[in-house]
């Protein structure tokens, strides 16, 4: 008897344990906006009905190339989009990824921020890090000093007949923190810091 009890208990275990991994999954996929569910394959429409506008947008394009050099080329070109929704500071940061119009991954970031009453807390350049947006780097740092922004256009091949034609929009964000720190130059791609450089003393 006991053993049959034992053997139930463990069956139930493994259901549960089971169903929390899927729901776990799941989860990852998703982002609730009140009672509503958002989840990938969803249009920007969809999105936008459900969650309201995003605090912030990053666009850029791909293209990818086919056959190349020959009379089949092929190019097909892919928008994408990052949104960045804000909650609040008791809540993360969601970052949704779009391609073509149709979303395909969900991200989550750091604690939100709080736009009624936003932070005094004066930036000094040491919160800044690689991989922030440039939502995020605003967010606590403000407006940069100055601003500016190109394109670059980057050819990989992905085989002996595709290549990967990539055009990435650049931008350089100057920070000036005073005359006791030096400037930061910031390089986002794509809406995303990938270096920092310093420059002369601030002023």
């Amino acid at each position: 008897m006991a053993n049959s009890i034992q053997k139930m208990f463990c069956r139930i275990a493994c259901v549960l344990a089971v169903f929390g991994a899927s729901a776990t999954a799941a989860a990852a996929d998703t982002l609730r906006c009140g009672n509503r569910l958002v989840a990938v394959g969803d249009t920007k429409a969809e999105v936008t009905i459900k969650c309201g506008s995003p605090a912030w947008k990053d666009d850029w394009t791909d293209e990818i190339i086919n056959n190349v050099n020959t009379a089949d080329e092929l190019r097909v070109s892919v928008d994408r989009e990052r949104w960045v929704y804000n909650f609040g500071p008791n809540s993360f940061l969601r970052f949704l990824l779009f391609e073509n119009g149709k979303l395909v991954n969900i991200a989550t970031g750091g604690y939100g921020y709080d736009q009624a009453h936003p932070s005094i807390k004066p930036c000094d350049g040491d919160e800044i890090k690689p991989g922030l947006t440039q939502y995020e780097i605003l967010q606590r740092c403000g407006d940069p000093s100055f601003k500016d922004s190109r394109q670059e256009e980057r050819l990989a091949n992905t085989s002996e007949h595709s290549k990967r034609l990539t055009i990435t929009r650049i931008d350089e964000w100057t920070y000036n923190f005073g005359p006791n720190k030096f400037l930061r130059i910031l390089k986002f791609e794509n809406g995303k810091l990938v270096d920092i450089e310093t420059g002369d003393r601030g002023f």
